[in-house]
């Protein structure tokens, strides 16, 4: 593989998030914040004369998508995420969603897309409401996500 002749670095701030649904569209808007899950390979262990030699496994182990949005002040975003994660209690296959964290160059063209396939939610975290805050430091929530996979394009 020969060098790269693009030598700038990748900015922390440039990105934008979004899931397919249309009935999401208030997470994607004020998602602050998206971390890409880790991604490994197991090892297979083989014995061999009292110690265990590692063998590269035949599978992928995607850990969980985790996002973080600013919660809108009448918390329409906040109860999006509330009745998403309901409703997969009935009937989840259906509310499932593909999202797509798009990658931005310096100039905000996107220059790479992660595609997660299959994305539901299985946490949604506490928001704490507070007398004590010297500023205002506005609320937001971290929601998880388990999928099938992801890819880039």
């Amino acid at each position: 593989m020969a060098i790269t002749t693009n030598k700038n670095f990748l900015s922390p701030v440039g990105f934008q998030f979004k899931l397919e649904a249309e009935k999401y569209q208030n997470i994607n808007y004020f998602c602050t914040a998206v971390t890409v899950p880790d991604v490994s390979l197991s090892e297979v262990p083989a014995p061999y004369r009292g110690t265990n030699l590692g063998f590269t496994g035949d599978r992928l182990n995607f850990s969980n998508l985790s996002i973080r949005f600013n919660i809108t002040e009448n918390m329409e975003n906040y109860i999006e995420t509330f009745d998403w994660l309901h409703n997969c209690i009935n009937d989840g296959e259906s509310f499932k969603s593909d999202g797509t964290l798009l990658i931005l160059s310096s100039h905000n063209n996107v220059t790479k897309e992660i595609i997660f396939r299959d994305l539901f939610p299985t946490n949604l975290s506490a928001v704490e409401f507070s007398t004590q805050q010297t500023e205002v430091e506005y609320l937001q929530a971290d929601v998880t996500f388990k999928y099938t996979y992801f890819e880039f394009k």
